[in-house]
């Protein structure tokens, strides 16, 4: 269980409940619904022969982005524009189906819209540079279509977001002046070089550009270069975290159960590691639950057991890699890569938290 801190509920404690709350929407089981029929084969006892649906191979091609409702919509968007291999086949979704899809994606970009409105006002491209949505390409979604849940049930996961400690820090350092005069392609560069830099630093190694950065916040930031840096590594943060929020999010519509490593199912914890980014761990598993949604890639799960050596473990993680292995001696068995994700679903939290200690410098305006 999440604790509380300074009487507020944490930003990860306000997407779980959320996540509750979608799973038991009447509207979100009718998503659950299109999804499900989109994703699963049905083979006939009598004949053994596989009955695909009428999409042919949709969700498989949709899932691949791993882009939660957006890759369903964009592939409906592009049929006819992608080239896909002869053996793969789909067909547009109905209407109904569409529509029911865009009420899901539109719920988790809500959401996005609402947890950064106040960066939107200072500055547009800052605010779409953290949109995990970003980089992909927008997708059509009629103006009439309402998210599966309110406003008003969307807001304390938002003000739970607007809390956390790397908003309110960057926030209060006026940190969109730094950005408003970079336009959008330059940020997309920007965004991009950041998280190839991240992403190739979450197991035991870290880039060297990131080693060295880390090092230098023993002391106070003062070289421009490094500056512009921690802001990026801090918009970053905030951009995943919002992604992991959306894949919670998407999962819980569909009525998925969060994964958990526990006695019943851990064979062995081969790696638990910290480097000065994050925290990592490698776990080798069994007995592996059915996921039609997509990959665990992006996703969450719960660690919570007990080590040989008395201690225990309680920590949440974003999977980074898997490896299945069906034909094992002991059946379905997976090694699972995830680093760990704090309150506010921060999966870097090693080198934020160093951030946080030396402090931001306030921008000025006329910089």
């Amino acid at each position: 269980m999440d604790g509380e801190k300074n009487g507020a509920t944490s930003f990860r404690q306000e997407v779980f409940r959320l996540c509750k709350k979608l799973q038991k929407n009447e509207t979100a089981q009718k998503v659950k619904s299109v999804i499900y029929n989109l994703s699963v084969s049905v083979e006939s006892k009598e004949t053994g022969t596989i009955k695909k649906n009428a999409h042919g191979d949709f969700s498989y091609v949709a899932q691949h982005s791993n882009t939660e409702f957006h890759g369903y919509l964009f592939l409906d968007d592009s049929i006819g524009e992608i080239d896909l291999p002869k053996i793969l086949s789909v067909n547009h979704l109905s209407s109904e189906e569409r529509l029911l899809i865009e009420r899901g994606h539109r719920t988790l970009t809500r959401f996005v819209e609402l947890c950064l409105s106040d960066i939107e006002e200072k500055a547009h491209v800052v605010a779409e540079s953290m949109n995990p949505y970003f980089l992909y390409r927008e997708v059509n979604v009629s103006e009439m279509i309402e998210p599966i849940v309110s406003d008003e049930e969307l807001l304390p996961a938002v003000i739970a977001f607007k809390s956390g400690d790397v908003y309110k820090m960057l926030l209060a350092s006026n940190f969109t002046k730094l950005f408003e005069k970079i336009d959008i392609s330059s940020m997309r560069v920007l965004v991009g070089t950041v998280e190839k830099e991240v992403n190739q630093s979450l197991d035991e190694n870290e880039t060297k550009d990131l080693k060295e950065f880390s090092l230098r916040l023993v002391s106070k930031l003062n070289n421009i270069t490094d500056i512009m840096f921690a802001f990026s590594i801090l918009m970053f943060a905030l951009k995943k975290s919002l992604e992991l929020s959306c894949r919670l999010f998407y999962r819980a519509i569909c009525g998925v159960d969060l994964f958990v490593l526990n006695e019943e199912n851990i064979i062995n914890i081969e790696k638990a590691t910290t480097n000065t980014i994050c925290k990592f761990y490698k776990v080798f598993a069994q007995d592996l639950p059915f996921d039609y949604t997509g990959s665990e890639m992006g996703s969450i799960l719960l660690i919570d057991c007990d080590t040989p050596y008395g201690s225990h473990i309680h920590e949440f993680g974003m999977v980074i890699a898997e490896t299945i292995n069906l034909l094992g001696e002991l059946g379905q068995t997976a090694k699972y890569s995830f680093v760990t994700v704090n309150e506010e679903l921060i999966h870097i939290h090693e080198i934020t938290g160093e951030i946080l200690k030396v402090g931001l410098p306030t921008v000025e305006a006329n910089q």
